[in-house]
Order: C-alpha cells, then structure tokens, then sequence
C-alpha cells in the first residue's frame, strides 16, 4: 500500500468543507456533502469499482468477482461530519475500505468474493435521524411515521425514494468498517488497534421535574419546592451510579431548560434529558429504572420520565474478531478487545450481516472538533489490518455455507 498517495487523496476528499480556521463541515445533502460525493465517486471509480449514487445520497462502490453465487464483503464508513468537525470521523474509513479494495484487487491470490464499498450519507446526527443513509438502505426507516415525510421533503425526498434505496443485501457476507475511535483508551494506553466487540445500546428519557415558583427572597429555605434543585440532585445521582454499575455504563445529561427562567424566582419546572449507554441491554434497562426510583425519592418536586429514543446493543462477529486477532499477532500490532461507545453505520447493517470494526486510536480521545487527529501511522495500520482481513475472508471464502466465518 503506498501510504504517501493514499494520505494525499485522503487530505484531498476529508477537507471538502473546511474553514479557515481548521475545522470541517460537511451536513445532511448540504453543498460541501455533494463536493464530497462528486469527488468519492471519482475515487472510487480510479480504484476498479462501478460507481454510482442513490436517492439517499449515498454513494456505493462494486466489483464483482464473477463466481456464480458469491457473496459479497460490505465496508465503508460516512461521508458526513458534524458541524465544525474533524478530518478523520468517517472519511478515513471510507478511504480505508477503497484502499483494503484496491490491495485486494493486486493481489494474485483467487477472488472469491465480490466487494460492495459504502460511503454514507447522514450518519451522523440530523433531522431525519442519524445513520439516516445506512438505516434507508437497511429498510429500518419508516417514512410512514407521522411528520417524516413532511422533514424529509425539505430535502427533496420523496416516499418512492425510500423504496429505491433499500439493498436486499442477502448477499451480504459481512459488513467491515474502520474508524477511529472518538475516545482516548486505546491513545492513553497505547495501544495499536481496537477490536471492537460491539456497539453499545443507547437509550434517551425526557424529564420533568416540576415544583413551584416563588419569591427568591422572601421564601425561606424549609418552605422551597426547587425544580433546580431536585434535578441538580437527580443530575449527580445519575452520575453516581453510572459509576457505581461499571462495565462501562455511561449517563449523560447534555441539555436542561429551566423555567420561568427568572434570576429573583424560584425554578418551578426543569426539563431536561437523560441518555444512557452500554453493551448491555438488560443493565440499560435496569439503569433507567433504578433512574425513576431515584426520582420519586427526590423530595418536595415530582418528577416524569418520557422515553425519548431506544437503539439496541449490536454485537460485532466473534469470528471476525478472531481472525483480527491473528492479523494484529502476526503484525506484532499491540491490540485490546472494546466496545463502541459511539454509534456507526454498523448497526444498522447488523440488522442483515455479520459486522466487525476496527478502531485506531484517536489523539487525546478528541473526535467531533477541528482538533480531531489521529498519526498516519496509525491510520495506516488500521488500513493494513483491514486489507489483512478483507484478504483473509477472501482466501477461506470459498463456496461454503458460511465462507469461512
């Protein structure tokens, strides 16, 4: 793999959208996100794959290898950043699945399986959802849900185009993405390569906790009913016993709006959101009711829990986990075995096939900021790794009822 040119057509497509000062943004079907699904065509089509673009916005690569009834390897990442974002969130897998490709195609050994290369419209979050590409071509999106088709024609989409866009995929051998890793484990105990065992489940309450307004000054203490207050006690019980569970539970309360907002009244109602996330379902589930617990506990307000969102934990393939074990020993590559706690394309495509990830390590855990870095060299091993495996799959492809997962 010849990493200096691959590092100039990375540079190349990952800083359609930058500003001035450094940072990238690149939206839902926004102008920059066309640049850069022009330029990803041209990429592709360079590398040896048929190109073309869907309703969705999403852009697909192909080659077939030409065996009757082969199946075929997924792997690519998004297109998209948030706004004022980084070089490498999802452009560095898109480049790494064209070069796994591209690898792939060099190399002499028999081809067994085709190659199917997606580069993603809205993964990240967006008013249409975020995955938005991935779940439209999974079938996991409804347009029928009252007020979606209203938002989605604000982008020109119509309800055909959620038809057109879905891929059977009964094809699908297997779904393979790269990707940094947006946290700092693997840059603090530096280590190489991630394997990730799953993408954590996510879940989103909406709460209220109401009390009653009144004179700032002349209420005393002992007679307050303080919505602020209950929910300040409410927010650090959130973050106790998210540390109390362990096994990576995280509770995260990122918005809260206080009412009537007044500097001399007394807060009479808070509202705010709770999201969790782990790779347990069943300890999601039981945070959130250990959550209303707590709140019925708080005294002089009430509190309601509304639920929000509910995404499911997603396993990665355990014999695709295997095989990158072995790539990373015979390397030398030091690796460590984790989760995602960020969701990514990869689980809507579980929903049709097996899926693994690789991680690579992200400088200082920084992701979703113009400061956003990760060393070539370790991009560079992320891609060695993932043209090992797609090689891998490749060679014990065959024509067995499981190709050699």
């Amino acid at each position: 793999m010849d990493f200096e040119r691959i590092y100039r057509d990375f540079t190349e497509l990952a800083r359609t959208g930058e500003s001035a000062d450094g940072s990238v943004t690149r939206l839902l079907f926004d102008k920059s996100f066309w640049e850069v699904a022009r330029k990803t065509k041209a990429y592709m089509e360079g590398a040896g794959l048929t190109v073309w673009t869907d309703a969705c916005g999403n852009v697909h690569g192909t080659w077939s290898c030409g065996v009757p009834e082969a199946k075929t390897v997924y792997m690519g990442s998004h297109l998209d950043t948030v706004k004022e974002g980084g070089l490498y969130d999802g452009m560095l897998g898109v480049v790494g699945a064209v070069e796994a490709f591209r690898a792939f195609l060099a190399d002499p050994a028999e081809k067994r399986v085709n190659v199917h290369i997606l580069a993603t419209n809205g993964e990240e979050g967006n008013d249409l959802g975020g995955t938005f590409g991935s779940r439209a071509m999974a079938g996991l999106v409804d347009p029928d849900v009252p007020g979606y088709m209203e938002k989605a024609a604000a982008y020109g989409l119509k309800r055909e185009d959620f038809d057109s866009v879905q891929l059977p995929m009964k094809d699908g051998l297997c779904y393979l993405e790269l990707h940094i890793e947006q946290g700092s484990t693997l840059d603090k105990a530096g280590e190489q390569i991630g394997i990730v065992t799953g993408i954590v489940g996510l879940q989103r309450y909406g709460i209220t906790v109401s009390g009653e307004s009144n004179h700032a000054g002349t209420t005393m203490m002992e007679y307050r009913k303080d919505a602020l207050v209950g929910a300040a006690k409410l927010i650090a019980g959130f973050d106790r016993m998210a540390r109390e569970y362990g096994n990576s539970m995280v509770a995260t309360v990122g918005t809260i709006s206080v009412f009537p907002g007044a500097v001399s009244v007394i807060p009479e109602q808070v509202e705010m959101v709770l999201e969790i996330r782990n790779l347990s379902e069943e300890r999601l589930d039981r945070f959130a009711a250990d959550a209303v617990t707590m709140g019925r506990a708080i005294p002089d307000v009430e509190t309601k829990f509304q639920p929000i969102v509910r995404k499911a934990p997603v396993r990665c393939d355990g014999r695709i986990g295997k095989m990158l074990e072995g790539l990373c020993l015979k390397e030398g590559y030091s690796f460590r075995k984790m989760p995602s706690g960020a969701t990514h394309d990869g689980n809507a495509m579980a929903a049709k096939m097996p899926i693994g990830m690789i991680f690579v390590p992200s400088r200082d855990g920084i992701s979703h900021n113009k400061k956003e870095f990760t060393p070539w060299e370790d991009a560079s091993r992320g891609m060695q790794v993932l043209s090992g495996l797609l090689k891998k799959i490749n060679s014990q492809g065959g024509l067995g009822s499981d190709y050699g997962l």
